[in-house]
């Protein structure tokens, strides 16, 4: 994963957060080790697509918050 777009990732990550009355220490610490976990993952694939990306962020993010995994996983779908 890029810097831009682990950028990208924390910032939306952080704005799901606050909508749902998260600490803003306890979602730094959900999203970093989120990042960290994925990280292998991400990289090991040659071709990414969006939905795979978001899977993949959201079944991580599941184990350390399920509605931040939630919204996270279906904020494009909202409408």
């Amino acid at each position: 994963m890029d810097s831009t777009t682990e950028k990208s990732l924390r910032k939306e990550l952080k704005l799901h957060a606050r909508a749902l009355g998260i600490p803003d220490g306890a979602a730094e610490d959900f999203i970093n080790t989120t990042i960290k976990s994925v990280q292998p993952t991400l990289t090991k694939k040659s071709t990414l697509t969006p939905a795979d990306f978001t899977r993949i962020v959201a079944k991580e993010l599941k184990k350390y918050h399920k509605d931040l995994a939630y919204i996270y996983e279906i904020h494009n779908t909202i409408i």
